[in-house]
């Protein structure tokens, strides 16, 4: 059940009543959804890296969910910050507490300044080794520019596909 967070109240369970424009987010990561409030990260699960959503999965390959350009990749290569066309700005990461794991089976395909297009890989991982290494095989979007949105829906799909299903519904 998806919850209203008090430090992301952008994050809503329906559409609001009014707004001027509806963008939709596509998933990185092919799988199952699971609110950010059940994944392992503490910055993630108690929002400090804004509204979005999970996907759990066994899958090796994140994708881009849009047409955009890299804004930093993690020097472990185990996140990315990315922007779209629009301004929207997101940060893509796969695990928990990877930190541990010096950047080991995580391969980043882009560098800051990069430009990618919708469902071009982002980064790998070798999912069966992490988790094996205690790493959860979760991949998390959030919003790190919300505050210039009326509101965030995260999907209602159990299992989403990546570059095709939404995550993110998106109320200007």
């Amino acid at each position: 059940m998806w919850t209203t967070n008090p430090v992301n109240a952008k994050q809503l369970q329906y559409a609001p009543d009014t707004f001027s424009k509806q963008f939709e987010t596509l998933t990185p990561f092919s799988g199952q959804v699971v609110p950010l409030a059940q994944t392992d990260d503490p910055f993630f699960k108690n929002g400090y890296m804004g509204p979005g959503a999970a996907v759990t999965s066994t899958s090796n390959t994140i994708v881009a969910p849009f047409v955009g350009k890299v804004l930093n990749v993690s020097p472990l290569d185990y996140a990315i910050d990315i922007q779209s066309k629009v301004g929207l700005k997101c940060r893509i990461k796969y695990g928990g507490d990877t930190c541990h794991l010096h950047g080991a089976q995580f391969k980043c395909a882009l560098k800051r300044g990069d430009t990618f297009n919708v469902s071009q890989t982002l980064f790998t991982v070798n999912s069966a080794w992490l988790k094996q290494q205690g790493v959860s095989n979760v991949c998390a979007l959030t919003l790190l520019n919300a505050n210039a949105l009326i509101g965030i829906v995260p999907t209602r799909q159990k299992f989403v596909d990546a570059a095709t299903d939404p995550l993110l519904t998106l109320y200007l």
